[in-house]
């Protein structure tokens, strides 16, 4: 688990801090934990859009694929949450994608473009 993440001013890289006060470049953490990093960013950043615009919808594209379960069940209550202010499209090919969605969103509407 990681305790923080920086971005120095003077540099264009994100950074994990672990609980010994390791700091890790992003390109040092497994592919699925980088994702989930960058996800997190990204929801934060429209949490704080939020406050000073009119909510926009939200496009995802099967962002889930390298989550462990427990990790892409948390991602499903975080997009659940995201949902109560902002529209959410996600497109995924992956029926067990659109149970864990339906099952943590119990509102969300889906549709086959298949």
């Amino acid at each position: 688990m990681y305790t923080q993440i920086v971005s120095p001013i003077d540099e264009e890289k994100i950074y994990v801090i672990d609980p010994d006060g390791s700091r890790l470049d992003v390109n040092e953490l497994s592919r699925g934990t980088a994702e989930q990093l960058y996800l997190s960013l990204r929801f934060g950043y429209i949490q704080e859009i939020n406050k000073c615009a009119v909510p926009l919808p939200i496009i995802i594209d099967d962002i889930f694929v390298n989550f462990d379960p427990e990790r892409f069940s948390s991602a499903c209550n975080i997009i659940r949450e995201i949902s109560k202010t902002n529209q959410i499209l996600y497109f995924t090919c992956h029926p067990d994608t659109v149970k864990q969605l339906i099952t943590s969103i119990p509102e969300a509407r889906t549709f086959n473009l298949g």
